[in-house]
């Protein structure tokens, strides 16, 4: 929680995660920044000072409007420079439960000259109504002894892990009298809010984080029996454990590397968010490895797989072979010859392979229609790439290679030979 906090003038700003590496962002209360908007200072938690790129909102309320209606406005976003160490975690207020506790960290303005300015304040919540959550302050501290910490950031640790759920912006009350013990604080859907009104990178997701958080969706195979593939998923399973212990790049990592690589519509980058990706993903990673009998799916691996084998995704339910010439050149921009395009789509019936006929008439098609954008009319050599692409549907390699004939999984004992009869099936598809 500290290395997250930073000072923003006189008040306090938490850093958050940005769906890009131009820049990360600082959420703060707008009234932090009102008096010094061009000249802000931002410090993080060591002292070094933070390069501001912008502001939202571009216009910030008045005094007046903030005072009058603080919970619709005392809100900003700050753009620094690029923060790669950032892996921040977020919670939804409304997934708070009743009295759950809660920590407020910030700098007040009477300990920035001590020896340990940063400060952390307990206490738990009262109530969350529209994205804006009561909080109340153990010891009961009056305004004066935190202010400074307006803009700092409130958390709820699960466990060992502390949970960002919004941004304190003021005490409960409008009279002095009454301002002791209870803080307001602005939820983080608010700050979401300013951002897409803004056209801005959206922040990402806590879910990015670790594909722990995507293990207990993998492999759902939708079988007339569950205890005929019961063996092979406990196992794939295990591949998947392995390989998040074993330096497995996180989501938001890969998401900075391929961004819209990732994509069948690499223009849609809200689909970058989708938890289905992410899934579908871990899937392809474990399928791979099993078929290249590697140790590991570490950095090195990613980088070696690049060329030879991807996975795009897509939110689209619609039949994956319609897109046929989208996936082409999408596989010629990504992959070497004989390199293999893997869909992932919600598209529960889709074919493990394309028709020939429709395969070799796509790639006629782009051979003689001269295509002014991306893809002039090819050459017989680059017919030749287009011709040796593998096009396959995650789907259909899972509904092909194992429930079609689950029976002969129950027959098998052992992780080798289930592993061995998998990868014999995939194998037949995309070798």
């Amino acid at each position: 929680m500290r290395s997250y906090c930073v000072k923003v003038n006189g008040g306090s700003g938490v850093l958050v995660n940005a769906m890009t590496q131009e820049y990360s962002y600082v959420l703060t209360a707008a009234h932090v920044i009102l008096e010094k908007q061009d000249d802000l200072v931002v410090h993080d938690y060591q002292g070094n000072q933070l390069a501001v790129l912008a502001v939202l909102p571009q216009h910030l309320p008045s005094p007046e409007q903030i005072k009058s209606e603080g919970h619709l406005y005392d809100i900003a976003v700050l753009k620094v420079d690029y923060q790669e160490h950032i892996v921040q975690q977020c919670l939804p207020a409304s997934d708070l439960s009743n009295c759950a506790s809660l920590t407020l960290v910030g700098f007040p303005e009477t300990e920035r000259d001590s020896p340990d300015p940063l400060k952390e304040y307990t206490g738990h919540k009262i109530s969350v109504a529209n994205e804006l959550v009561i909080m109340f302050l153990d010891g009961i501290p009056g305004t004066t002894t935190i202010r400074g910490m307006s803009g700092g950031g409130v958390y709820h640790v699960q466990g060992k892990k502390p949970m960002l759920i919004g941004v304190e912006f003021q005490m409960d009350g409008r009279q002095t009298e009454q301002q002791y013990g209870r803080a307001q604080c602005h939820s983080l859907a608010r700050f979401e809010e300013l951002i897409t009104a803004n056209s801005s990178a959206p922040m990402i997701p806590a879910y990015l984080e670790c594909f722990s958080n995507m293990r207990d969706r993998i492999f759902s195979f939708n079988v007339y029996d569950q205890k005929n593939v019961a063996a092979l998923k406990l196992e794939l399973e295990s591949i998947a454990d392995y390989l998040i212990a074993n330096n497995l790049l996180p989501p938001y990592k890969v998401m900075e590397r391929y961004h819209e690589d990732l994509l069948v519509d690499p223009k849609n980058f809200s689909e970058l968010k989708t938890y289905g990706l992410w899934v579908a993903y871990l899937e392809f990673l474990v399928i791979s490895v099993l078929i290249d009998q590697s140790n590991g799916a570490d950095d090195a691996y990613l980088k070696g797989l690049e060329r030879k084998r991807r996975l795009i995704y897509t939110s689209d339910s619609t039949n994956w072979i319609s897109r046929l010439e989208d996936l082409l050149k999408v596989a010629k921009k990504l992959l070497d010859k004989d390199g293999t395009l893997i869909v992932a789509s919600p598209e529960a019936a889709a074919s493990v392979l394309p028709p020939m006929f429709k395969l070799e008439q796509v790639i006629s098609d782009i051979s003689f229609v001269p295509n002014n954008e991306l893809f002039p009319a090819i050459d017989l050599a680059e017919n030749e790439v287009f011709t040796s692409f593998k096009l396959t549907h995650l789907e259909g390699l899972r509904n092909t290679c194992i429930v079609a004939v689950e029976d002969e999984y129950y027959k098998l004992n052992g992780r080798k030979m289930l592993f061995d009869f998998l990868r014999e099936k995939l194998n037949e598809i995309i070798n």
